[in-house]
């Protein structure tokens, strides 16, 4: 288990490595957090791994003809360029999940290859807890988990008992670790909560119902 404090930069410009493979080897993703100022125009190179996905932290973000606002994501295919506009009026703060790549993430070339949503190797969601609530974190046996605290104040539970929690800070679970987020007593705790590596057998089955209920 790894904590971060105040991973969320204050400023603008500000670039900085949370979670650096070269630097963890046992880790199965790399974690970056940037401000960018407002207004600001930026093209993001493509993604040389299997995928990427970028997380609003703070402000607001034009991406792919969307308006993203804190705790929304976007997910960024293998070998594609993205551009990035902050909105003006106050810096956007991004998190950059790179899953490391491995021989499983290798798309195979066979014409009956899977399609790219059951190669997906990085899950985000956003979650609220009324105070008080506590929410289970777990990684699998083959993914990481992380969270990121965006509002409120909490703790994160383990078998040495109980550590405060503030917006901005970071946990990072590593293959099979798990850990519980507690929302503190006087108000609500929302925070990103992210998978990586390789999806669970039920995120995969869940993935193909979707895919099946939109066909006509």
């Amino acid at each position: 288990m790894i904590l971060v404090p105040a991973a969320v930069p204050r400023t603008a410009p500000a670039l900085r490595r949370l979670i650096d493979p070269a630097q963890r080897p046992a880790v199965l993703a790399g974690l970056t957090v940037e401000a960018l100022p407002p207004g600001v125009h930026v093209e993001q190179l493509p993604c040389t791994g299997p995928e990427s996905a970028t997380v609003v932290l703070a402000g607001r973000l034009i991406a792919a003809d969307r308006i993203l606002s804190p705790g929304e994501a976007l997910h960024h295919r293998s070998g594609r360029a993205c551009r990035f506009t902050a909105v003006r009026g106050a810096p956007t703060v991004l998190l950059t999940v790179r899953p490391v790549a491995s021989e499983a993430a290798i798309p195979s070339q066979r014409s009956n290859s899977h399609p790219a949503d059951d190669r997906r190797r990085v899950t985000v969601e956003t979650v609220e807890l009324a105070p008080g609530e506590v929410h289970g974190v777990s990684a699998g046996p083959g993914a990481d988990a992380f969270l990121l605290v965006l509002s409120g104040t909490g703790g994160f539970l383990d078998t040495a008992g109980e550590a405060s929690l503030y917006p901005g800070d970071l946990l990072y679970l590593r293959a099979g670790e798990r850990c519980g987020l507690r929302a503190g007593p006087r108000g609500p705790v929302t925070a990103v909560l992210g998978r990586a590596g390789a999806l669970a057998p039920g995120l995969r089955a869940e993935r193909r119902e979707e895919r099946a209920r939109s066909l006509p």
